[in-house]
Formats: structure tokens, sequence, C-alpha cells
């Protein structure tokens, strides 16, 4: 296992460096520059010499080639640029924002976790009955609803009709107003993620509890308890492990409609306003970012199914 585990963190820059590849190549094509983009209707202002020193100054006069391996070299060594528009290191901008947004994904799937999984073993185990179907109603709303719909509505009942709710921003000062303004984002991110994995919690204990060994547990009359902790639980773990693991890499990484609507200053919002303003280290800089957390997260998938199910080794 230890060799498995090193052998994936050894793979992990080569995987990064092919997503910078790729991401690279693809910005050659995009339309647009950088200095246009940074400046907008003030680019009047300068005169061509000086958007040329400009540009003499980023590295975007010099050949594509050159460009690449400068990034990939600087990449290696935990450079990742410098922001065109702000002018700071972008580990460092993404960093700053680290926080934010890993306080929201945390929350939402925290909440995700606390509610899917009971609702899920109680619709398995009353199958047919007013819950199972109110879990099963969750799960098609939740994904019937858009989120940047389901946020703008939130904002629209709790922020302007009530007025209960703050609309926009991560809060300041005491924590009840912190999460004040942690509600409505951790809210819409969740709803539909907690009918989902309810369903899939009840498939997978539906599909535990016909199996023999489950039944043989029974015909020796231990109580239903044991059966769930002891036979039951331990096998639906794993895909909801898997689930509830790629779903945090993807709110860490892709809240990013949620994080614009409620003014979030996380890293989807930094990477948002990043391709508006053709700010392209930044752009670069958070690919590899969200590249990275699933590789991670990926990973202690990995290792968390031979610790739940020791049955499974890992080579």
């Amino acid at each position: 296992m230890l060799k498995y585990i090193t052998l994936r963190l050894v793979m992990i820059p080569f995987l990064l460096v092919g997503v910078a590849t790729v991401v690279f190549i693809l910005f050659q094509f995009t339309p647009g520059d950088p200095i246009s983009a940074r400046f907008g209707l003030r680019i009047s202002d300068f005169s061509p010499a000086q958007l040329e020193r400009m540009r003499e100054d980023l590295g975007l006069n010099d050949p594509i080639p050159v460009q690449y391996f400068r990034y990939i070299g600087n990449l290696m060594r935990g450079d990742l640029g410098i922001s065109i528009t702000s002018r700071r290191p972008v580990l460092e901008e993404i960093l700053s924002r680290m926080p934010a947004t890993l306080e929201l994904a945390l929350t939402s799937i925290l909440l995700v976790t606390l509610l899917s999984v009971p609702l899920g073993f109680m619709a398995a185990t009353w199958r047919g009955s007013i819950l199972d179907n109110a879990t099963t109603s969750l799960a098609l709303v939740g994904f019937s609803m858009p989120s940047f719909w389901l946020g703008i509505m939130f904002i629209l009942l709790f922020s302007i009709q009530f007025n209960v709710l703050p609309t926009s921003g991560r809060g300041e000062g005491i924590i009840l107003n912190r999460l004040n303004h942690l509600v409505l984002p951790t809210l819409t991110l969740s709803l539909g993620l907690i009918g989902y994995n309810a369903r899939i919690v009840r498939s997978a204990v539906l599909e535990v509890q016909n199996m023999d060994y489950v039944m043989t547990a029974r015909s020796k009359g231990l109580k239903e308890r044991q059966v769930l902790f002891r036979h039951i639980l331990p096998n639906v773990l794993i895909p909801i492990v898997t689930v509830l693991g790629l779903q945090f890499a993807g709110l860490l990484g892709g809240a990013v409609i949620i994080e614009m609507i409620f003014a979030w200053p996380g890293i989807g919002r930094l990477a948002v306003n990043a391709v508006f303003r053709r700010d392209y280290p930044i752009i670069l800089g958070t690919t590899i970012f969200f590249s990275a957390i699933y590789i991670v997260v990926n990973l202690i998938i990995d290792i968390l199914y031979s610790v739940i199910d020791p049955r499974i080794r890992l080579e």
C-alpha cells in the first residue's frame, strides 16, 4: 500500500504538467489580448510603445515554445506566475481565497452527509413509505432546479421578501454574522446533493439487504441494529465515500456559479473574473489547483477503500 501511495504521489507533478500543457495550448487558440482586457476602454490612454513594453514585460512577445517551457519550469518550482491584473503572485491570490472556498465546501458537504445518509437508510428501511416517496421527490426536485436559479430564488425570498438573511458576501466580525452569510450559499449547493445522495444510499442499502450474509445474520437472531452496523453499514460505505469525496472535490473547484451569485470571495469567483479579464496566469493557476484537488481527493478515496474494506488491497 505504501508503494502504491508513493507511486501516486510521484505521478501528481506529471499529471499537473499534462493539465497545464492542455490548458496552455487551448489558450493559444483563444481570441483576445490580456493587455486589452486588462485596461478595457482605458487602453487608448496608452501609447503603442507603452503597450508594447507591457507585453514585453509580461513575456507575451516571446515565441510560444519559450513561454510554454518557461511556465512549466516555473510550475515545477511551485511558481504559478504573476497575475496580469493585480500584479500579485498567482499562488498568493489562490491561497488568499482558499479559506472562503474551503469554508463553503466543508459546510455544504457536512450538511449533505448529515442529512442524506440517515435519509437514505430510513428510506430503504421503510421502503414505499411517505418518507421514501419524499426522498425520491426531494432528489427529483433538487436535480430539476438549476443551482443559479435556486440561489436567486433564495435571495428573493429570504433576503428581499423577508429580509432575514444577507444577499451576498462572506460577512465580517462576530460569528453569527458570518454564519448568516453562509446559510444561503450552503443551502443552494446542498439541496440537490442531499436528495441525490439519499437515493444512492437507499439503493446501496437495498442491494446489501438482500445479500446472503445479511439474511444469514438475521436468521441467527441478531438484532436489526446489529445487522445494520456490523453487516450493512460497512458494505455501503464505499459508494457513499466515493460519491461524497468526488462531490467535495467538485464543491472546492466547481462552486463557481454560486460564488458569483452570492459574491462569495472564493477561488471560483477568482477564476471567473480572470476569464473576463483574460488573466491567463490566474486561469492556468486555478485550473491546475482544481486538478490537484481532484487528484489528491481521488487518492484519499482509494486509501479509504482499503481502510473500510480490508479485502481491497492497493497495489
